[in-house]
Order: structure tokens, then sequence, then C-alpha cells
């Protein structure tokens, strides 16, 4: 049975962990804001505003303090929770800082000492502005911005069943991608008709099994982001509606939202048969990438798996082409830690994902860069996603 969702028992389950984890600090409250920390945890999907949300978890009890226009998407969203705290809306004749501090000091009654927050407030997202927590209470809150982070290094098996999930979907529309790609056509127009169609594909064949977080517009997303020919020597160049010409180095980007878990594929093609200088880049960079692959595994230093790609590179007379590092973890956001970097003390544990994506840029000829979603099993690796990697699979006649 594929995975599509996590049950309200599971998330329960990771905030059963994180309580155990802050018993042994003897904390009995920690205040979350950041809202993908609040979904890992409880489930709940919202959109950020200036509007404070923060989930209060107070001796194993899940509250939270809202505005008015949430409190109903609580209540139908994370069944499990204890109370809903309220205020009408921001920044109001009292500002919600000051409602949560009379919550916490007199319905929830806070112990001194023992109240931990992963911010010292509420950040400062659309234009908000307010108080710190302190400043407000009078409480000595233990900041502890990475705790619930590090939870999320390690994925969970169910976790790990949806990445699957989404890295199936993400081959899936990056066919759609490669098919509609033609000589005179317009990137925004393919990235449109690419994603809707794996988007029908996934909500049809996924039907009542599909959850939509709505983190994504689009469930499943191919596109090129502005990364054809020439300008594809940009890694992080942004769409302009540019229209595909023969010879274009092109790099594409796909990805699918399967509760809120978001794979990475991205593959090197071209419009027509590719240049010698073309078919080096191509081949120096597909080499790094099996290096990079073939080096990781549980116990390995991820800056060994970045040492593996840059060796390669180095061998093939390309470094000087190379401009970031080879990867980094994947789970509910495109980019977590750890990081596949030379500057990186981390080691890699099974449970662990991420992208593997050493890339080349020549200047006037473009971008030389796959990228593949793995996770790190007791053993060795899983490849997750299966799109074709070599060439003649990537030309567009």
């Amino acid at each position: 049975m594929r995975r599509t969702y996590l049950t309200p028992n599971q998330h329960k389950m990771r905030v059963e962990k994180l309580c155990a984890n802050l018993q042994e600090q003897d904390i009995e409250t920690i205040l979350v804001f950041n809202s993908k920390n609040v979904f890992y945890l409880t489930g709940l999907s919202f959109i950020p505003t200036e509007r404070p949300i923060i989930l209060i978890i107070h001796k194993g009890d899940v509250n939270f303090f809202v505005p008015s226009l949430e409190i109903d998407h609580v209540h139908h969203q994370v069944p499990f929770v204890s109370q809903v705290f309220s205020y009408f809306e921001y920044p109001d004749e009292r500002h919600p800082m000051y409602h949560l501090a009379s919550i916490l000091k007199n319905e929830l009654k806070l112990v001194p000492n023992r109240v931990s927050s992963e911010a010292p407030g509420a950040p400062s997202y659309w234009g908000y502005k307010g108080p710190n927590l302190e400043e407000v209470t009078g409480l000595k809150f233990k900041l502890l911005p990475d705790i619930i982070m590090e939870m999320r290094l390690i994925k969970e098996s169910e976790e790990i069943d949806l990445m699957r999930e989404s890295s199936r979907w993400a081959d899936r529309v990056h066919k759609y991608l490669q098919e509609y790609t033609e000589v005179g056509a317009n990137e925004i127009d393919v990235t449109i008709r690419a994603s809707t169609q794996g988007s029908h594909d996934m909500i049809t064949e996924l039907g009542d099994d599909y959850y939509p977080t709505g983190f994504s517009m689009f469930p499943a997303v191919a596109l090129y982001r502005g990364q054809i020919g020439p300008n594809s020597y940009f890694p992080h160049a942004l769409s302009k509606g540019l229209v595909f010409k023969r010879g274009d180095t092109l790099v594409t980007g796909a990805s699918s939202d399967v509760y809120g878990v978001q794979s990475e594929l991205e593959r090197t093609m071209f419009m027509g048969e590719p240049s010698k200088r073309q078919h080096e880049l191509f081949d120096a960079m597909l080499a790094a990438q099996d290096a990079a692959l073939q080096a990781a595994g549980p116990g390995v230093y991820c800056s060994d798996v970045d040492q593996a790609a840059r060796q390669v590179f180095k061998e093939c007379e390309v470094i000087h082409l190379v401009r970031h590092h080879t990867g980094h973890a994947l789970g509910m956001e495109g980019h977590e830690r750890p990081f596949l970097d030379k500057g990186s003390e981390d080691v890699l544990k099974p449970g662990m994902i991420f992208s593997c994506e050493p890339g080349i840029y020549e200047k006037g000829l473009g971008g030389f860069r796959h990228s593949d979603t793995f996770v790190v099993t007791e053993d060795g690796i899983e490849i997750l996603t299966k799109y074709p990697r070599d060439l003649q699979s990537l030309i567009i006649e």
C-alpha cells in the first residue's frame, strides 16, 4: 500500500517524542512558531500572515493560540487538540502578545524556569511587529531553536514512504515536461501544461488517498525556471518566458507535494544533438554524481560525499566551473540540513534524505546538473527518483 498521509496518531507520537526530550531537560512547556514545525508535530497547515499562530505544548497537552479566523481550522485538522485560545485580530486595541501573556500565566499557569520556546517571539512576517515573550510575561524562556529540526533530520519509515511517493510523481510530471518541450515553445506554457497534466494524473490516481496540505499550488510541478540555453549558466535562475531554440542546454526541476514532503528531481537535457563541449561537460557532471552517490552511505561524512564529486571535477579539469556544494537534506522544505559540503562535520545516518546535485556551469553555454533524491539506509542508500540519467535519453529531437 502506498502512503500519502500521516494519521493523527502518528503526529501524536511526534509530540510525545518531543515531550520526552523536554522532560529530560526538566521543561514542561514549549512554544512553537515555525509553520512547518507546527505542521510536522500536529498536522495543522495554515497560511502564515501577520497574525501570530502559536503551538503551545504544555504538560503533554497540545494547545493553540490563534486569530479567530483560524479556530475552526485547528479543530478540523487537529482532533487531539486540548484547548484553542484565540484573539480577534492583529494589531487590535490590545496586542495579541498581551492576550497570550495572560493565557500563559492565568490559564496554563506556566512554571518559571520550566518554559521554553523555539524563538524569542512571533516572527516579523508580513509586517508583524510586537514584544517578545519575556517582555510580556516576565518569565525566562529557554530558547530551543533547533530541537524540532533535530527531530526532523532522521525521517521515520512513514515519512520515507511519503518521499518515495513524492519521487514517483516527480518522475511522472518530468516525463510530461520533456514530452511537451519543443523548439519555439515558451517555457511558461510548457511548465503549465506539464504541471497541470502531472497534477491531474496524481489526484485522479490517488483519489481519496490524496491529502493536499496547501503548501503547493500544483500537487506536482515540473519547470525550467529560466534555466534555458545560456541562461542555464545561472544555478538559481528565475523564469523569464524564454523560448526553446535548437542547441540549447536545459536544466529542469520537478517535484510533488505528498503531505508536505517534497522530493527533488533535476535533469540536464539538450535541444538536439549536443556539441562536443556539451557532451564533455555532461559526462563530467554525470561522473561526479555517480562518485557522490557511490560514496554516500551510513557513517560517511557529508564532507566526503562532496569531496568525491569535487575530485571527479578536478580530474576532468572542470573544477573551476563548480559553483555550489553537492547537495542538501530534504523533507518538508526545499533545503534542509545537513549539507553535502566539504565544510560540514555531520555524518550520514539511516533515515536521512538528501538531494545529490553536483553541477558545473560554463558561461555562454549553460549549466550541467542532475539532482536525485536518496535516502540513507542501514547498509547503503536507496535512490528514490528513477528518471533516466543517461545522455541519449535526455536529447529532445
